[in-house]
């Protein structure tokens, strides 16, 4: 798979080297910056881009401003991207009423777009949810989230209950899910939620800590963020006490 990873700040840079190291050995992957310099309304968006601009099968853009976001539907052209990842770290990044026109231009493309909301929220579920998503497509989004999306972990324990081993199957794609993986080690597992979200939350979570629309207690992307990784730490404990039950 060819991926182009489109960023404009340590935000971005940030994930793009945590992809580039934990890819598989087969993906391309590219990077390119995304200019500052733009105006309120992006009326000619080749204008800021390069025409020797980088092909590709999937855009991961992380754009950290309304205007870079505007962007989208250019490269899409000069890429030859079939689908593109554009998380929601921040909503004022990609605010909702942009997303909406961003989604309709890249359909008239036959071109689908994912905003998964914050990054590690990304499931097979919400790729499911696409209409009228080609072969190609899926293909590539799956590919993309066998390693990258919502975090999948298994746990080994030792004798005394302490965990011994956390495995990231699937991680986040900004790293904290190895991060906590690392530091649960020797940690009981009674203790191992709620430390494990605290962990990724330290270290540090990329999500923005703006309020957000209230759901289920969940105060902002960053809160959010860490409830994920609880949830999938208490599956996998679950699984390791059965695993070592008598």
């Amino acid at each position: 798979m060819d991926l182009l990873v489109l960023y404009q700040g340590t935000y971005g840079q940030r994930i793009a080297e945590n992809v580039k190291l934990r890819a598989p050995d087969n993906w391309q992957i590219k990077t390119f910056i995304l200019p500052d310099a733009l105006p309120v309304i992006v009326d000619e968006p080749e204008e800021f881009l390069p025409d020797d601009f980088p092909m590709a099968d999937l855009l991961l853009f992380l754009a950290e401003t309304s205007q870079a976001a505007q962007l989208m539907p250019e490269t899409v052209r000069l890429s030859g991207a079939c689908a593109v990842v554009a998380p929601i770290d921040n909503n004022a990044w990609i605010p909702t009423g942009l997303r909406r026109q961003l989604r309709g231009e890249l359909n008239a493309l036959s071109v689908v777009a994912i905003f998964p909301e914050p990054f590690c929220t990304l499931t097979e579920e919400l790729i499911q949810e696409q209409a009228n998503l080609e072969p190609r497509q899926i293909e590539i989004l799956t590919e993309f989230l066998k390693y990258f999306g919502r975090p999948r972990l298994s746990v080994t324990l030792n004798e005394d209950e302490t965990i011994k081993e956390v495995t990231i199957e699937r991680g986040a794609a900004c790293g904290s899910s190895q991060y906590a993986a690392e530091r649960l080690r020797g940690i009981h597992m009674s203790e191992a939620v709620p430390q494990g979200g605290l962990i990724c939350l330290h270290y540090p979570c990329l999500a923005s800590m703006k309020p957000t629309r209230p759901k289920d207690g969940v105060e902002n992307l960053m809160h959010l963020s860490g409830i994920i990784f609880n949830e999938e730490l208490a599956k996998a404990l679950q699984t390791a006490a059965k695993q070592t039950e008598p």
